[in-house]
């Protein structure tokens, strides 16, 4: 019994540090553009939220954010704090490779997207992190 909840305990403690260097692995800033689309992205990621650009002037918002590096692609999901889209939930799913973080999202109310792609109600972001 004694052994079960060590177990239990490691794999809880293995847990949380995994949540918590996977969201210190988001934090910084990144910038990049819509895969066949827009250019000029700029996300700053802290460890409870993003904040994004685009080409220095147009806000593109601010929310919280959810990691799950249980779920194969991981998930990624944002809320908007702030304006029209203010509560709307936006699905994704994420990698990080080097310096590159691929977040492909779908618009509020749509499905999560499965794979990394621009296409119908979701675009990928290919954005790089900065020094």
């Amino acid at each position: 019994m004694r052994y079960i909840a060590i177990t239990i305990l490691t794999s809880i403690a293995s847990l949380s540090f995994s949540a918590d260097d996977a969201r210190q692995q988001l934090v910084g800033t990144w910038v990049g553009h819509v895969d066949g689309g827009a250019k000029g992205h700029k996300l700053t990621i802290t460890d409870t939220k993003i904040t994004g650009v685009q080409n220095e002037t147009r806000d593109l918002g601010e929310g919280t954010f959810v990691i799950d590096k249980s779920q194969t692609p991981w998930h990624l999901d944002a809320t908007a704090l702030k304006g029209r889209d203010k509560g709307s939930v936006y699905t994704g799913i994420y990698e990080i490779k080097d310096d590159t973080l691929r977040w492909c999202v779908a618009t509020p109310g749509k499905d999560r997207p499965t794979k990394f792609d621009t296409k119908g109600s979701q675009f990928l972001l290919v954005l790089k992190k900065q020094p």
